[in-house]
């Protein structure tokens, strides 16, 4: 592989595969073990926080936790975590409403408790849902919700990310996984990546055939040239 082919190769690759990437798994039962709540995603997130100094810090992290969440009711999902960045006994709540026979988040929280290392002006900060941010995060009927990105927006500027996120909610479900046979609603993002990819792949494959012709030719230039020389 040369070094020009080598960046396409890896692009392919990314394209094809990223989606199956393994994330963490989540889930929420009730008193009788029904399932009601399932959460697959990688989920990381940004904070902006004030400094003693009254400087306004950036503080990326990731989150991996323990769930625990109600199915009564307003349903929610809340991940417990700690991060070694300077989190600690921190929270990711959740909130769903039931349409219908379908279901949408229409809340979310993050309770952070800061570490006396990051300098935070106080340890224990409430960020709450931005009323103006946007999301699709909703199903139809029994669908549970896929996408590639869903991204939560707090005030004050933070942001949750749930990538290869998969969730669903208001389920009556006898296991804790989602069934292979479990239909998803996908995201306006990937609707419309899905049908770049065929076309960025045909584009990339292309090029690709033109470079290693090119190189071919090339190449067999050279020898004929060293042919001649050599006679």
């Amino acid at each position: 592989m040369t070094m020009s082919t080598a960046p396409m190769f890896f692009f392919i690759f990314f394209v094809l595969y990223a989606p199956f990437v393994k994330c963490d798994h989540y889930f929420v039962t009730d008193v009788d073990k029904n399932t009601c709540i399932i959460l697959d995603s990688n989920i990381t997130g940004v904070l902006h926080y004030t400094k003693s100094d009254n400087s306004t810090e950036q503080l990326k992290f990731n989150i991996s936790g323990r769930a625990s969440g109600s199915c009564k009711g307003t349903q929610n999902i809340r991940i417990s975590f700690d991060s070694s960045v300077g989190l600690k006994n921190s929270t990711l709540t959740i909130y769903f409403k039931k349409r219908e026979d379908s279901f949408q988040i229409s809340n979310f929280t993050l309770e952070v408790n800061f570490e006396q290392k990051l300098n935070a002006t106080g340890a224990h900060h409430m960020y709450l849902m931005d009323e103006h941010a946007e999301h699709d995060v909703s199903s139809s009927g029994s669908e549970a919700y896929k996408c590639s990105e869903a991204i939560f927006s707090f005030r004050e500027g933070s942001t949750i990310n749930l990538r290869n996120i998969r969730i669903i909610a208001y389920a009556h479900l006898n296991s804790t996984e989602f069934s292979k046979n479990q239909e998803y609603g996908i995201c306006q993002l990937d609707i419309h990546t899905s049908d770049l990819v065929p076309i960025v792949v045909g584009i990339c494959l292309a090029a690709l055939v033109i470079i290693v012709l090119i190189a071919y030719l090339v190449g067999r230039a050279r020898a004929k040239r060293q042919g001649y020389a050599s006679v």
